[in-house]
């Protein structure tokens, strides 16, 4: 596969001139990066492949560049070109810290792909396969990309990651007009950008720790300071934030509150190598929650407490969204989440700023959620059919529980 690699920065500014004389033609940009994840606080970027439809392919080594894009920068930020990308979630936080925010307009092949029936998180491999009928070679899945020089075959593997997603995007285009789906897929790469621009600041980033859920508030008070902790010493050392304290560890200080050292290091989940100076400075983290405790909205929580009836809503709400997926031959969390139906469930009523309740999701799901909510339709089983049927109730009056 022929492509261009990028070294120098004379070399990016002619490519970007060439680059803006084929987006004339067709505004559309393929983009991919190669990272590094796990040695540093921040993911280093280390290569940045691009793309036009009439094949040209450029690969720049963003590390040899030290990371100057400037020249890059206006084409990857220019609304009126379409950036290609698949799975980019993490591509385009990247590429936020390197260039001040996403690239926008997106289009990820891995989200239009399961918008319009296909595997949900399908790998840039498979759609490749199904859609275009080539097989792409995986050995460079798991390559080191902060060796230099990069081997060829790496190389070949990042071109690849580029070369194909101009002919994905047509292909997924028009299955997405024939079904009806083109908002929902705009909708759902806008969520991602949405999501890019997002940066925690340190005191939110408890929000982001699983199973926190059982935490009360002064739990979660010292779990918001042992996150806090976990920032500070990730950067001073450089390292992503988990490898300084796993998360499940940080619930159980938070659980267990150890008022001293030595308690904490009793503690099963806490490993021997973490030594007295880090648990001492997380001793303190904690008597420092327990002084701040959080009184959080528990309706807006990590996992709302249901109880029998909530918990039986909670099914049913499922059993409708599953009946939908099935009518609509996409994944049942590309229609609401598992957290937003025990939030309907827990609440008991639909918010209008909810967005399962806005626009096309209101016409996919919503209504149905509303009416299920409002005791006028139900999930049945058509035994002709042999498939799951919504129902509208006859009778809004009809109860479920029985009388002594």
């Amino acid at each position: 596969m022929s492509y261009r690699f990028i070294n120098t920065l004379e070399a990016l500014e002619s490519s970007c001139a060439e680059i803006y004389d084929a987006l004339q033609a067709d505004p559309r940009l393929a983009i991919d990066t190669e990272f590094v994840g796990e040695r540093s606080y921040e993911p280093s970027l280390e290569l940045l492949q691009v793309a036009t439809v009439d094949g040209a392919i450029y690969l720049i080594d963003v590390h040899a560049l030290d990371g100057r894009l400037d020249a890059l920068a206006d084409i990857l930020l220019d609304d009126n070109v379409l950036k290609l990308v698949h799975a980019a979630s993490q591509d385009a936080s990247i590429l936020r810290s390197h260039l001040g925010r996403p690239p926008t307009p997106l289009f990820d092949t891995q989200i239009a792909a399961a918008y319009v029936g296909m595997q949900l998180q399908l790998g840039y491999g498979a759609i490749v396969r199904s859609l275009l009928k080539v097989d792409l070679a995986k050995d460079e899945s798991f390559s080191d990309w902060t060796r230099r020089p990069i081997r060829p075959a790496m190389l070949e593997y990042a071109a690849n990651d580029v070369a194909y997603l101009h002919a994905l995007h047509d292909k997924l285009r028009a299955k997405m007009e024939k079904l009806g789906r083109t908002l929902w897929v705009e909708d759902a790469c806008a969520h991602l950008v949405t999501n890019a621009e997002e940066v925690p600041a340190p005191h939110e980033l408890w929000r982001k720790v699983g199973g926190r859920g059982s935490l009360d508030g002064r739990q979660l008070g010292v779990l918001r300071e042992l996150c806090i902790w976990r920032d500070e010493e990730a950067q001073r050392r450089d390292r992503p934030r988990r490898s300084v304290v796993k998360d499940e560890v940080l619930v159980e200080i938070a659980r267990r509150r150890p008022s001293n050292v030595r308690a904490l290091l009793e503690l099963r989940s806490v490993p021997p190598s973490l030594g007295e100076r880090t648990a001492n400075d997380l001793v303190e983290r904690v008597r420092a929650g327990l002084n701040s405790p959080i009184e959080e909205d528990r309706e807006f929580g990590e996992s709302m407490s249901l109880d029998e009836h909530g918990s039986a809503l909670y099914e049913l709400l499922s059993a409708v969204v599953r009946v939908r997926s099935i009518e609509a031959e996409i994944a049942p969390t590309l229609l609401a989440t598992a957290d937003a139906l025990k939030r309907i469930a827990a609440t008991r009523r639909t918010d209008a700023t909810n967005p399962l309740f806005q626009g096309w999701r209101d016409e996919l799901i919503g209504r149905y959620l509303r009416a299920a909510l409002n005791g006028e339709l139900s999930v049945a089983w058509d035994p002709k059919t042999e498939e799951l049927t919504l129902k509208k109730t006859a009778d809004r009056r009809r109860r479920t529980t029985s009388e002594d």
